[in-house]
């Protein structure tokens, strides 16, 4: 990782852009590449040409157990809480809150506390945690814990 220093009235701006549990890193993300990923006159979506930093998801991907549009889910039940999220092409994860590389911040971001979303992402269509199929596939040394 690598570390910028940026003026205070920067930061405040960072500050004032956040959107949910977003760290300052997060908002630079979503204000920087998300908007180089659209097109001038297109919906905001990504462009087709754009390049994509592989997500964490990209090695269960290539090994055919997990397919972009696979949803995930995680259920708090004694809160009576549940969250989704669906796999992306490069291997990133779209929840309602926006794009993710690594499927505990996207976790995190949606129930408001550090979890480790390897284990406690469901993927839906096999029932298995994320780590589980990590620990199949033998991509476990790749994208995370």
């Amino acid at each position: 990782m690598r570390r910028i220093e940026i003026d205070d009235d920067v930061y405040a701006e960072l500050e004032r852009n956040v959107k949910g549990f977003e760290q300052p890193n997060d908002v630079l993300r979503r204000m920087l590449l998300e908007k180089s990923h659209s097109t001038p006159g297109s919906s905001g979506g990504p462009s087709p040409a754009a390049p994509s930093i592989p997500g964490a998801l990209t090695a269960l991907i290539e090994k055919g157990f997990v397919k972009a549009g696979d949803t995930l889910s995680h259920v708090q039940v004694r809160k009576g809480r549940r969250f989704a999220a669906t796999v992306e092409t490069d291997g990133w994860i779209r929840t309602e809150l926006g794009r993710y590389k690594e499927p505990s911040p996207a976790l995190g971001k949606l129930v408001g506390t550090s979890i480790d979303g390897w284990a406690y992402w469901i993927h839906d269509p096999t029932g298995k945690s994320l780590r589980r199929l990590r620990a199949e596939s033998g991509a476990a040394g790749r994208g995370g814990r």
